[in-house]
């Protein structure tokens, strides 16, 4: 990698909103992540799809009574990069589930691994290490204007990622986006019906992105849930209606891209219900 090309993304914050509308995943707001729990049981059922496998678990609780667990995992395209496949969890197999418990006692976890019935340990995790060797990130070769940098037109792994879903942050809210956030049920959560995020949620996720030059206009390719965003490098790109995306113009600093989206119809800013308003920018 050029250590001469910086990627910078910079999300600017406009927060003096409420609205409401679902939200990305609210993995927060399900499972508690300082917590840990491992459970045994037959694979009843199996989700195998993005944005995140999930399988329903019977354990065996009190008096010898089945119990129903819904297990959540990472995405199909993060596993299957790791070698593991459908076939690990075939309905009818018993497995050992390692993971986050669910809040306030919930049969339901976040699964972190599994321990087949053949005593195999098979991490389920995302890691980064495994995107490493997965994609081969060889600079592109072709020569490109002044203003540009060739090396932007690839595939990107991110190191890091804001983590705006781990509660931690602390924004600066009016009292009434506080009492709008505080009333939020993660039971709503769209991802569930398989809605997918808009910005900025949409960026915060640890999956490849890719990089397109198409003319006038740049393609910015999210992994997670085949997400699309274009950037209009023509100032006087005429604004469409207001999307989940919004709309992004983007113009070059040097070596930095610098894009300002704007015309965001997504009222959420993360996966803890925190409003936003349309004048986001």
């Amino acid at each position: 990698m050029d250590s001469s090309f910086r990627l910078v993304i910079v999300i600017l914050l406009a927060i003096g909103f409420v609205q409401q509308a679902p939200a990305h995943h609210a993995a927060s707001g399900l499972y508690d992540r300082d917590g840990w729990l491992t459970v045994s049981g037959r694979v009843e059922s199996l989700f195998w799809r993005n944005p995140h496998v999930r399988f329903q678990l019977m354990v065996e609780g009190e008096n010898g009574v089945e119990v129903p667990w819904e297990i959540e995992a990472g995405s199909v395209n993060s596993l299957e990069r790791m070698g593991i496949s459908e076939v690990m969890l075939t309905p009818g197999s018993t497995i050992e589930v390692s993971g986050l418990p669910g809040r306030g006692g919930q049969p339901i976890a976040f699964a972190r691994s599994i321990v087949a019935a053949s005593g195999e340990e098979v991490p389920l995790f995302f890691d980064i290490n495994a995107l490493d060797e997965h994609y081969e990130l060889e600079r592109n070769p072709q020569a490109a204007d002044a203003n540009q940098s060739p090396d932007l037109f690839r595939v990107w792994v991110p190191v890091t990622v804001p983590n705006t879903g781990s509660g931690r942050i602390e924004f600066p809210l009016t009292e009434a986006a506080r009492a709008a956030r505080a009333s939020w049920d993660p039971a709503n959560d769209p991802s569930l019906r398989c809605e997918p995020p808009g910005m900025p949620a949409a960026m915060d996720n640890p999956y490849p992105v890719a990089f397109e030059e198409r003319g006038s206009t740049i393609v910015l390719r999210l992994e997670e849930w085949d997400g699309v965003r274009t950037i209009h490098m023509d100032a006087s790109a005429a604004a469409p209606a207001p999307s989940p995306m919004g709309h992004s113009l983007g113009r070059w600093e040097g070596d930095d891209l610098v894009v300002e989206t704007s015309g965001i119809s997504f009222p959420y800013f993360d996966d803890l219900g925190t409003p936003q308003s349309d004048a986001l920018r």
